[in-house]
Formats: C-alpha cells, structure tokens, sequence
C-alpha cells in the first residue's frame, strides 16, 4: 500500500462467511454492524495513539453503502480503523488486494490495488466517495479484479 496510514489489529466483530452473505438486508447489517463497533473506539485506542472515529462520518458512510453496495454481488469488505481516524476498508483474492483508505471528513477514498503475483501497484485513485460515480467506479474496479482471480473454465 502507498499509504503512511497505520492501520492497528482491532478484534473484528462476530460476522458471517464473507461470501456466504447474499440476502441484501443481511449485507447491509454486517456492514452496519461493523461501522457501530468502530464508533466505540476511543481516541488513544493504539497505544495511546489513534483518533476515534467520527460517528457522523460513519453513519454517513453506512448510508453510501448501503445506497451503493450492498445490492452488489461482490464479497463483503474487511473494515478496520485508522490511527488518523479514518476507515481502511479491504477486499483479498488469491490474486489481487484492493483497499480503500476513507477520510470520513473529507468524504473521499484513496483506492490502491496490488497485484500479489509480481508485488506491483496496478492501480491508484482517488474517489469522491459523496458521488454515485465515486462509488460505481470502485465497484467496476471490484468486479475486475475478481473475475481477473476466478480460474477460466474451459
């Protein structure tokens, strides 16, 4: 990853299989559910280090994943707190990692996928995650890379 954002190891709230979620309303609370546990944490939750999250800008980004996401197909995230405040969202295949650095005041992402094959940047971006456009992009993106990691049947 680009980023100098450290991101710290929280315990992942209780969830399902990630792909094994396909009801829309089910996605929507497992996302929902991890958004509220990451509005518990405290400033100074990594030794001493680590903004709490704004509750404000999380329930903003749970309202723009659930007007964008969830009806996707696409594998549920990982989410995971920054030390700056921030939300680091992550999506791994076999392949490829792609995560989304989110700043929750400024409302945009920095989007990096990795090729894990060669250890190359493939793509960067920065997304207006406050626009529809933002996020069909990182949903474009998403979708290429797992169909990029599925074996080729023939």
């Amino acid at each position: 990853m680009k980023s100098d954002t450290l991101i710290a190891e929280v315990p992942l709230a209780p969830r399902n299989e990630v792909n094994g979620v396909a009801d829309t309303d089910e996605r929507r609370m497992e996302i929902s559910d991890r958004l509220d546990y990451l509005a518990t944490v405290e400033d100074g939750w990594f030794e001493g280090r680590g903004v709490a999250l704004d509750r404000v800008g999380l329930r903003w980004l749970d309202n723009q994943v659930a007007d964008h996401f969830v009806s996707t197909d696409l594998p549920l995230p990982f989410i995971f707190p920054t030390v700056p405040g921030g939300v680091m969202v992550e999506w791994s295949t076999e392949r490829f990692e792609g995560a989304i650095e989110i700043d929750l005041e400024a409302r945009t992402g920095l989007w990096v996928d990795v090729d894990l094959e060669t250890g190359e940047s493939i793509d960067d971006q920065i997304l207006d995650l406050d626009s529809a456009d933002g996020w069909q992009w990182l949903i474009d993106r998403l979708a290429k890379l797992i169909a990029k990691s599925q074996p080729c049947l023939g």
